[in-house]
């Protein structure tokens, strides 16, 4: 982690204002020299540029015409306390060639501080809790130690990409000198971007191989107070924030039932599924999904279990079923289902309580 001061946020009002102290009424208003980041030649930032003196300048962030959107990813932290600070796709690139001006349209709709701050107040007065007269909306930022910068290249026919710099802490698209927000409802255009993107890949329409169990299994690869030893997951750099575990319909699943042998867990049944995927996709889902309720000013997670943890139980895994998805996009994600001697889901690093809707069908899948 690392601290960072409060943005300066200088309005269109106030810029001008200067403008007429220092100048004159008939003095003409120049854009602000704003700090640019170096480009590679995919568009793509090479390197940060930490802007917190910005101008929220009117008009819409970027131009029409784009021909391509490309959302880029600068790694920019070292590890984090021996962990591996990359995942296999850190800092590629991906690029939009479908539903281009679908996507501008979602980064120009991006609201100004102003009507940010008026969408609070709207909402907090029809929940009957008005706010007081500033709500400070962008003077603030969080204090998380991303380990990647994010950026949009909107690439245009002729001249240079307009390069949109994403500021996870602060909530800020900013684009030479207009700064929009993120931290509303209606404004996530990486999440968006990423939903565009796995129906880009979709529409390949290539044949998508069906996942296959491995053999032997290792138990410690079944423990997972292992932090280097977690499910596969490929689905999830194309998942966004706000997507099902399985955001895209699925091509192929392949269920396998593990039983410990020594050392080891040995497969003993599987099964493959291409037809009717729909609804083991939801209940898949389903089964993954964390719940919350709420309590006091936040949110509680009602669905995680210790099964797994370390020192929660006396033994590893002795008997174990794995589901292995492939959807749509060509990418394969790996679910773990400890059966005994208790019963957890896991789709990454943490469990959640096993249904048992999943429990059941599993059972039917691989009875022998």
């Amino acid at each position: 982690m690392y601290g960072r001061r409060p943005p300066r946020r200088l309005r269109l009002g106030q810029v001008i204002a200067v403008v007429v102290l220092l100048f004159g009424a008939s003095a003409s208003f120049a854009m602000p020299a704003v700090r640019r980041p170096p480009l590679g030649a995919d568009g793509c930032p090479t390197a940060w540029v930490e802007e917190r003196d910005v101008f929220d300048l009117p008009g819409p962030l970027v131009p029409d015409g784009a021909v391509s959107v490309t959302l880029c990813e600068l790694v920019t932290r070292l590890p984090y306390r021996g962990r591996p600070a990359r995942s296999p796709w850190s800092g590629q690139a991906r690029t939009l060639t479908t539903r281009v001006a679908d996507m501008v349209t979602v980064l120009n709709a991006l609201p100004t501080r102003d009507e940010l701050e008026a969408r609070i107040r709207a909402r907090s007065k029809a929940e009957g809790r008005p706010l007081p007269e500033d709500v400070h909306v962008g003077t603030g930022c969080t204090d998380i130690g991303f380990p990647s910068e994010l950026s949009f290249a909107v690439h245009y026919v002729e001249g240079p990409p307009a390069v949109v710099l994403l500021d996870r802490n602060c909530g800020t698209a900013r684009f030479g000198a207009r700064t929009r927000y993120l931290n509303f409802s209606d404004g996530k255009p990486i999440d968006t971007f990423l939903g565009f993107y796995r129906d880009q890949l979709a529409s390949r329409g290539f044949v998508v191989a069906a996942p296959a169990c491995p053999a032997v299994l290792r138990v410690r690869r079944s423990n997972e107070d292992v932090i280097t030893d977690v499910p596969r997951d490929d689905i999830a750099r194309n998942r966004g924030g706000s997507a099902a575990h399985l955001p895209s319909p699925l091509a192929a699943v392949t269920a396998c039932r593990y039983v410990r042998q020594g050392d080891t867990l040995r497969l003993g049944h599987s099964r493959t599924l291409r037809d009717e995927l729909g609804p083991i996709r939801d209940l898949l889902n389903t089964a993954t999904a964390i719940e919350e309720v709420r309590k006091g000013g936040g949110t509680e997670v009602v669905n995680w279990t210790r099964c797994g943890v370390a020192g929660s139980t006396a033994d590893p895994v002795k008997r174990l079923d794995v589901v292995w998805v492939a959807d749509v996009t060509g990418a394969v994600a790996e679910i773990r289902v400890w059966r005994a001697p208790c019963a957890a889901v896991f789709p990454g690093m943490g469990g959640v309580v096993a249904k048992p809707a999943l429990l059941v069908r599993l059972d039917d899948w691989l009875r022998g």
